[in-house]
C-alpha cells in the first residue's frame, strides 16, 4: 500500500459510482483513494441498462471507453408486446439505451481508476468517519486499520449506506408497491439491439441484452403474486410465469446464467447528503425505483455534477452544497415519476382502470405528459414534479 495517508477525495465505495467519480477526479490530477470492500463484484440483478439520458451523461463524463471495454451493448430499439405478440416498436432518436453486465462495468471502472491514478484498495472496509481538523475516514485493511485524510469524503457505498449517517442524515423509503426482479438468461431468443416491454397491469415483464451473449429478463410482480407463483424461488416457476406473456418461442432454450432474486420497488434516499466535508452520490444519495431503470442514469448524472463542481469551484463546501442543490431538484422528478407510473402501470381494480383511461386520453391530448414521458430520453431538466404537473399527468385537468 501507498506510504500517503493524505488524499484531496476519499472514496468509499467502488461500485459503479464510486469507481466512475474516483477515475474523472484522478483523470483530473486529483490525489484520490478509493476504498471498496468486496474482493470480488457480485451479479446484483439489476442496474444493468441506462436509459438515453444516462449514456449522454456517461458520455459527457467521458466514460464511454471504459464502457466499451466492459462489453456494453447499444439498443437502439424499444419494442412493444401485447397479446404475446409484437404490437409496436419506436427508435430512440439521440441516443440508444445502453445494457451491460453490472459486475463486469464495476470491474471495468475499478481497474480503470487505478489507471489513471488513483490510489485503490480493495477489500478493505470504511469503519468510521471523524472530523479531527480535516475530514478522515479510518479503513481495515486486512489486520491493519489505517486512517486517512482528505479535503472531502465521497459516499458512494450503496442503497444501504452507513455513509448516510456520516452526513448527518437518516435513511427513507417510499411504501413498497410491488417487487421487482429478474435473471441472468443465456440462449434467451430475442434481438440483441432491442429492449422488449411485454407489461400489463397484472404483470411487468421486459427483456433486454444485457452482454453480448446473454439478456436480463425482469417481472414486476406483488408480495402475494410471488407467494402464490414461487417465481421468486425457482427459475422453472420464474419461466412458466414469463411465458404467460412472452411471444413464442423467446424462452426457448433459455439457460440460467445467475442468480434469481426480488426487490422491494421502493425508493430510497438520504434525508442529507451533504455534510462539514462529506457528500453522498449514487445509490448512498438517493436509489430510484428499479423497475423504471432510473439509477444508473442517476449515478452517472451524479458523477458528472459533482465532478465539474469540484474541478471548477475552490471552495468544496460551496461546491457540495450546490451538488446538493441540484442532486435533490433532479432526483425528485425521477421519484415523482416512479410513483406516478407504479399507479399508473400496476394498480387493478375498477378505480385503477378509470384511472388508466384517464391517463390515456391525457397521452392522446399531450403525449409528452408534461415532459414525464420522454423522462427516458432527454432526462429530468425542467421538469417539474408538482400538484398541477400530477394532475396533468393522470388526466385530472381534462374537461
Amino acid at each position: 500500500m501507498a506510504a500517503k495517508q493524505h488524499f484531496d477525495v476519499i472514496v468509499v465505495g467502488g461500485g459503479i459510482a464510486g469507481s466512475a467519480l474516483a477515475g474523472v477526479l484522478a483523470r483530473a490530477g486529483l490525489g484520490v483513494l478509493l476504498v471498496e470492500r468486496e474482493a470480488a463484484y457480485r451479479d446484483r440483478i439489476r442496474g444493468e441498462a441506462t436509459w438515453p439520458w444516462g449514456v449522454a451523461e456517461m458520455r459527457r463524463a467521458g466514460l464511454e471507453s471504459v464502457l466499451q471495454r466492459a462489453g456494453r451493448v447499444e439498443i437502439p430499439e424499444l419494442q412493444k408486446v401485447r397479446d404475446r405478440a409484437v404490437h409496436s416498436s419506436y427508435q430512440f432518436p439521440a441516443m440508444p439505451l445502453m445494457g451491460f453486465s453490472h459486475p463486469r462495468l464495476q470491474e471495468a471502472l475499478f481497474a480503470w481508476a487505478g489507471a489513471v491514478g488513483a490510489t485503490t484498495l480493495r477489500p478493505a472496509k470504511a469503519v468510521s468517519f471523524s472530523r479531527n481538523g480535516l475530514p478522515s475516514v479510518s479503513v481495515q485493511n486486512g489486520d491493519a486499520e489505517i486512517e486517512f485524510t482528505g479535503r472531502l469524503v465521497v459516499g458512494a457505498d450503496g442503497k444501504t449506506s452507513a455513509a448516510r449517517r456520516w452526513a448527518g442524515g437518516e435513511s427513507q423509503t417510499d411504501p413498497e408497491h410491488h417487487r421487482f426482479g429478474g435473471v441472468l438468461l443465456t440462449g434467451l431468443k430475442a434481438e440483441p439491439d432491442v429492449i422488449t416491454d411485454a407489461t400489463t397491469p397484472e404483470t411487468g415483464i421486459f427483456w433486454f441484452a444485457a452482454e453480448p451473449d446473454a439478456s436480463r429478463l425482469y417481472l414486476r410482480l406483488t408480495k402475494e403474486q410471488l407467494s402464490e407463483t414461487g417465481a421468486d424461488r425457482s427459475l422453472e416457476a420464474f419461466l412458466a410465469h414469463a411465458a404467460r406473456y412472452t411471444p413464442d418461442g423467446v424462452l426457448d432454450g433459455a439457460v440460467q446464467a445467475g442468480p434469481l432474486g426480488f426487490f422491494p420497488n421502493s425508493d430510497t434516499w438520504a434525508s442529507r447528503i451533504d455534510g462539514d466535508g462529506i457528500v453522498l452520490i449514487g445509490d448512498a444519495a438517493g436509489a430510484a425505483d428499479p423497475t423504471n431503470g432510473h439509477g444508473t442514469s442517476l449515478l452517472f448524472r451524479d458523477v458528472r455534477e459533482l465532478s465539474e463542481l469540484l474541478l471548477s469551484e475552490t471552495d468544496w463546501l460551496a461546491a457540495t452544497a450546490e451538488f446538493a442543490r441540484r442532486r435533490s431538484t433532479y432526483y425528485e422528478v425521477v421519484r415523482a415519476n416512479d410513483q406516478w407510473y407504479a399507479e399508473i402501470s400496476s394498480e387493478l381494480g375498477v378505480e385503477a382502470d378509470r384511472r388508466r383511461e384517464r391517463h390515456a386520453r391525457a397521452r392522446e391530448a399531450d403525449p409528452t405528459l408534461g415532459g414525464f414521458a420522454l423522462l427516458e430520453e432527454e432526462g429530468p431538466d425542467g421538469l417539474i414534479p408538482d400538484e398541477a404537473t400530477r394532475q396533468h399527468y393522470y388526466g385530472e385537468d381534462l374537461p
